[in-house]
């Protein structure tokens, strides 16, 4: 093993294609359904952005709302999907790393349901509530999952695709990585969060064996 021993990933649009889930969630809310061929063109938005592009003015109210079913509505987790290659993925890099898992989802069974479904390695799952403008909870989530994994921050890469993903690992003192391929923000403004930036999971275990192979 190099200098690395551990590899944290978030879950939702990071391993996990989640946007059947969020048009779901929007469609219960508003009572709507929305095309295939418009929502292909809005999947990649946050909520707030998908309410006015269907002609709707997003509140706050409105948009707590269609988070919940979002986050709280068991039955639409079924909707999810692993991203293309990230199975296959994960298992290359838990064959050298400690895997964990570091989600927003309500529920740990919830996270574990998933990760089972589709053949990821297991690993550790810590899960807590996560809404909005919350992403920093997960610097406590970190500090529980360093300890879970018996490693120092040092020794660990996280995963993620928000802003939030990248600043609490750099508030622990990890080394982070954003991918962009379902994340809904802009890639220039990640890379100003995260230390590294790949355009999708796959490419992972080729940085990883970058960075063990340079002085950091």
């Amino acid at each position: 093993m190099g200098k690395f021993k551990a590899i944290i990933f978030d879950i939702d649009a990071t391993i996990c294609d989640n946007t059947e889930r969020k048009r779901r969630a929007i469609e219960l809310t508003m009572n709507i359904t929305i095309p295939d061929e418009l929502y292909l063109h809005m999947r990649k938005k946050g909520f707030p952005q998908i309410i006015k592009a269907l002609g709707f003015e997003p509140n706050s109210e409105l948009v707590k709302k269609v988070e919940e079913h979002f986050l709280e509505n068991e039955v639409l987790y079924a909707l999810d999907r692993p991203i293309e290659g990230t199975v296959e993925t994960l298992n290359v890099l838990a064959s050298i790393y400690r895997i964990g898992y570091v989600t927003g989802r309500p529920k740990e069974q919830l996270a574990l349901d998933f990760l089972k479904r589709y053949g990821f390695p297991v690993g550790p799952v810590i899960a807590r509530r996560i809404g909005s403008g919350e992403g920093m909870k997960k610097v406590e989530m970190f500090k529980e999952m360093l300890k879970r994994l018996g490693t120092t921050p040092s020794e660990v890469i996280s995963v993620g695709d928000m802003p939030e993903d990248g600043l609490a690992s750099r508030a622990v003192g990890m080394l982070s990585v954003g991918v962009a391929e379902f994340s809904t923000i802009d890639v220039d403004l990640m890379r100003n969060s995260f230390d590294y930036v790949i355009a999708k999971i796959t490419d992972l275990p080729k940085l990883v064996a970058k960075l063990e192979s340079c002085n950091l």
